[in-house]
């Protein structure tokens, strides 16, 4: 890297951010007003139909190239290296056109196994950002570590990522490793004043509608408040495989009117429901089949909005949202939760200055500029490194690979 030449950083995508990925952009915003050139390469084009043939089609064209593919990602790891290697023989030449100083990803699943083929291919270093379920509900923690340790950096969400990369089975004292948080780049407002005790105290959840959100925990919650004589709202937005079985267990409860579920809404819409809340519920847990939030975007809108939070503290939340923050109760607890509720309905100043500290928080650890210079400190010493290729494999010559 020539001096004072501005990073150049390839962001290798499975597909398009989604809906609930919105950080992807806020980071790549971020990086970019930090001052390196960033381009976007997005490995899905069309459905997994088209992404199948594609990868058979260069399976037969490339059966030696395929080979090598196969055993740097490990045999454990097929057919899922098959299509990372399709993906790769079709990146690798823009890519390598863009003359990136690293490559980069989100999730350690499927992307990071195209990106690191990708940098390879090319000969660049290649990092990746590690969250959640891209892991959790991965069985296989030999391909995990294999994929981790083609990468030059790894960053986690939370320190409570790293924890769990290592239960998985990955071997982080062979991976340089540090954490970026997964920004919040909205508007960060201060709490309104707390509102008359005589009113009624407006809970508001926006989450899909998943084992993981513990969204039945909250209703059972709600149900032990009425019973206590509080005047509470309890609004859901969003959906998901669970939302007849919720509806039931409202009706059963006798919360129709009290509980409501919206389905799906704009973000728009949610957040409208937000800057009206009193308090922000959303008390996750483990699923049975291993699924767990990092730390949910949610908490981080809330916080944004100036919205008290009662959540668990399981995962990365408690980098979030810490004692002084919020209200932390155990998952799958309903009267530990309606306790919490309780008291912050019968607090408003407690309510209010627990809000105040959560937007702090957000502000100082959580911005989009903070995460750009994590990512760029960790950056830098790589440019100009070469990344592992196959052997006599020159920088051009690997790019040529991909024609």
């Amino acid at each position: 890297m020539a001096p004072g030449h501005p990073l150049r950083i390839a962001y290798v995508l499975l597909r398009d951010p989604s809906y609930s990925e919105t950080f992807i952009g806020s980071e790549i915003e971020a990086v970019r007003a930090a001052g390196a050139t960033v381009e976007v390469f997005v490995a899905r084009q069309g459905g997994r139909e088209a992404e199948v043939r594609q990868a058979a089609g260069r399976l037969l064209r490339q059966p030696l190239r395929f080979r090598e593919d196969v055993r740097v990602l490990g045999t454990s790891y097929l057919p899922r290296a098959v299509l990372a290697a399709g993906h790769a023989d079709r990146l690798a030449g823009p890519v390598g056109d863009f003359r990136p100083d690293v490559v980069h990803t989100h999730f350690v699943n499927l992307p990071t196994a195209v990106a690191a083929l990708v940098g390879r291919r090319i000969g660049v270093p290649t990092t990746a950002m590690a969250h959640a379920a891209d892991f959790l509900l991965d069985p296989n923690g030999a391909a995990l570590n294999r994929r981790l340790q083609l990468l030059r950096h790894l960053f986690v969400i939370s320190q409570a990522t790293a924890a769990q990369l290592t239960e998985r089975g990955a071997n982080l004292s062979t991976v340089d490793h540090s954490v970026v948080r997964a920004a919040f780049d909205g508007e960060i407002v201060e709490p309104r004043p707390p509102r008359g005790a005589a009113e009624v105290t407006r809970l508001v959840s926006v989450a899909r509608l998943v084992e993981k959100k513990g969204i039945d925990t909250a209703i059972d919650a709600v149900a032990r408040l009425v019973r206590d004589g509080l005047d509470v709202r309890y609004d859901v937005y969003g959906d998901g495989p669970l939302r007849t079985a919720l509806g039931q267990r409202v009706d059963a409860a006798g919360l129709t009117g009290v509980v409501v579920l919206h389905g799906a809404v704009s973000h728009q819409e949610a957040t409208r429901a937000l800057v009206d809340a009193d308090v922000a519920v959303l008390p996750c847990r483990p699923a049975a089949d291993g699924d767990l939030d990092g730390i949910p975007v949610f908490l981080m809108e809330a916080a944004g909005r100036g919205v008290p939070v009662a959540t668990t503290a399981v995962s990365g939340i408690p980098e979030l949202v810490g004692p002084a923050d919020g209200w932390q109760v155990p998952p799958d607890d309903p009267g530990a939760l309606a306790e919490a509720l309780a008291q912050l309905i019968r607090d408003p100043p407690e309510r209010w200055r627990r809000a105040v500290n959560l937007g702090a928080r957000l502000r100082a650890e959580f911005s989009p500029a903070l995460q750009a210079q994590r990512l760029l400190s960790a950056w830098g010493p790589l440019a100009g490194h070469a990344a592992d290729v196959p052997p006599g494999t020159s920088f051009g010559e690997a790019v040529a690979w991909t024609t």
